[in-house]
């Protein structure tokens, strides 16, 4: 009887549940994409990306110093 009754109330519970709230997959998508962080600093790949982005802002923004430069120049001349 009391089997009954639990599988009745949670029949009930996912019955009455809105289709949006159902987390689950969303909660197993953040878990398997922090096991991929986890894995990627384990290994040094989010190191050496990280690494990388940082050079290439280094070098956009030297770009932009050496554009404006050459602009002032340009504007003195």
């Amino acid at each position: 009887m009391k089997c009954a009754m639990m599988f009745l109330v949670l029949t009930l519970v996912v019955l009455m549940a809105e289709p949006g709230e159902g987390s689950f997959w969303d909660h197993i998508g953040h878990a398997l994409n922090a096991a991929k962080k986890v894995h990627g600093m384990l290994s040094g790949e989010e190191l050496e990306a990280l690494k990388a982005q940082e050079a290439q802002e280094a070098m956009k923004a030297q770009e932009a110093m050496e554009q404006r430069a050459f602009q002032q120049e340009n504007e003195f001349a």
